[in-house]
């Protein structure tokens, strides 16, 4: 009876995800454009599993000079992460985060999408450390397609932490080189930044 209502529970998502998909192309940028900002009060905190997530966590960190880069380690496997993750009572288990987090304002998180929603890891991370009173923005890699539903997910845990929301990014990667990767995510970038 639990198999049967995991597997139902698991379509109802995954259609749902598609339903909710939005499919705007990404803007990248000028060949000479730059969006540098030097602000030692910036944390990125990324988890990668194939490294397409941590591409984009270089590239924010090249691009900020000053801000500390932070890899999420965790024992979650993607078959998990697919599955047993998606409950809402389950919670990845990350190594300890040795960081003072009053040292921070800004807060990057990057994380690749399973099934429509962000890695186990960053889940935990928005779970377990103090985000009051930060700017937080999301750097989500995705192969395929990605929903709003997830975004509307993201952000409500964030918000009920009593951090802002700078946003939440969708960087596609299926099939892009990595030059392409790190041209979707200085667009995003300057859009946080307010930079025209």
């Amino acid at each position: 009876m639990k198999k049967k209502l995991f597997i139902i529970l698991s379509i109802i998502f995954v259609i749902s995800g598609y339903a909710f998909s939005d499919n705007a192309t990404q803007q990248l940028l000028e060949d000479n454009a730059t969006c540098s900002l030097t602000n030692n009060s910036t944390l990125i905190l990324y988890y990668s599993k194939t490294g397409k997530s941590k591409i984009v966590a270089e590239e924010l960190n090249s691009l900020m000079p000053g801000s500390k880069l932070v890899e999420v380690k965790s024992d979650a496997s993607i078959p998990a992460a697919i599955f047993w993750y998606k409950f809402p009572f389950t919670k990845a288990k990350i190594e300890p985060l040795n960081i003072n987090f009053d040292d921070y304002e800004k807060i990057f998180l990057c994380t690749p999408i399973y099934m429509q929603g962000i890695s186990p890891a960053i889940k935990a991370v928005i779970k377990d450390i103090p985000l009051k009173d930060k700017k937080v923005s999301v750097f989500a890699t995705c192969g395929g397609f990605y929903g709003s539903l997830m975004h509307w997910f993201v952000k409500r845990s964030i918000r009920s932490k009593g951090a802002e929301v700078q946003g939440l990014y969708v960087v596609k990667v299926g099939g892009k080189t990595n030059e392409e990767i790190e041209e979707q995510t200085a667009t995003h970038l300057k859009t946080v930044l307010k930079i025209e």
